[in-house]
């Protein structure tokens, strides 16, 4: 399966649940980390979205390449950190972790 082909299966899945009246919720994607930095990326993948997709959902949907290039999953995680609720329900300690999760470390 494709980047373009997982993307608009979540796309679908986002618009058959009917959460909201117009879907704009889920027709920003924001791309991160190293690889969503390669040149043209973005729009291909939004031309992509909308060859494949049916016009009543893809209407809107647009694809936006990092903000911050490389460091946008730092940027974001910066971000959180900040945040007064940090580290709360934000991260978990090795016991909440499940036994089978600990056993593969």
């Amino acid at each position: 399966m494709g980047l373009h082909q997982a993307l608009a299966l979540c796309v679908d899945h986002c618009d058959a649940a009917g959460l909201t009246g117009d879907g704009s919720w889920f027709k920003t994607v924001v791309l991160a980390g190293g690889s969503a930095c390669l040149p043209g990326l973005a729009e291909r993948l939004e031309k992509e979205l909308h060859d494949y997709l049916p016009s009543s959902i893809c209407n809107g949907i647009r694809v936006i390449p990092p903000p911050c290039g490389v460091d946008t999953a730092w940027h974001g995680a910066k971000l959180i950190s900040n945040l007064s609720t940090f580290p709360g329900p934000w991260c978990i300690t090795i016991k909440q972790l499940p036994r089978k999760s600990r056993l593969m470390r």
